[in-house]
């Protein structure tokens, strides 16, 4: 088994600033940011690896017109949710990504919470998503 990477990795502008978002709106305790960042990277090994059978399609346009993917994050490992008697032991964070083959590349659109419910809670990252330009439609 090699270590290689199969993808590049490219990160939009704004998946940084949700990431700052997550840290400076306390979705993740400064005691736990290096868990949720070891969190990010093993998510991203796995997609890395098998983003084939580890993501969904998005639903609903625009993002499934270019072909964004979801997956599911813990912020924190399921076990130390354990450890700690978390009720909700679901993930609870959503990242929004695509794949571009031609450049064996995974474009990391946006990192987010998930928040169960209708109508969408302005802090789930669906609502974040929606008010925002794509890369894709700067081009149209």
């Amino acid at each position: 088994m090699t270590d290689a990477k199969r993808y590049g990795i490219k990160v939009d502008p704004n998946f940084l600033e949700d990431m700052k978002l997550i840290r400076d709106k306390g979705y993740v305790t400064p005691e736990d940011w290096g868990l949720f960042r070891a969190q990010m990277r093993k998510e991203q090994d796995i997609l890395d690896r098998d983003w084939e059978t580890k993501a969904r399609k998005t639903e609903y346009p625009p993002l499934s017109t270019y072909g964004y993917l979801k997956r599911y994050m813990h912020s924190i490992p399921l076990s130390e949710k354990a450890k700690r008697d978390w009720e909700d032991r679901r993930s609870d964070f959503r990242i929004v990504f695509k794949v571009d083959e031609e450049k064996k590349e995974l474009y990391y659109l946006a990192i987010g919470k998930r928040i169960k419910g209708f109508p969408k809670d302005p802090d789930d990252i669906w609502s974040m998503i929606k008010g925002r330009k794509l890369p894709e439609e700067d081009s149209d």
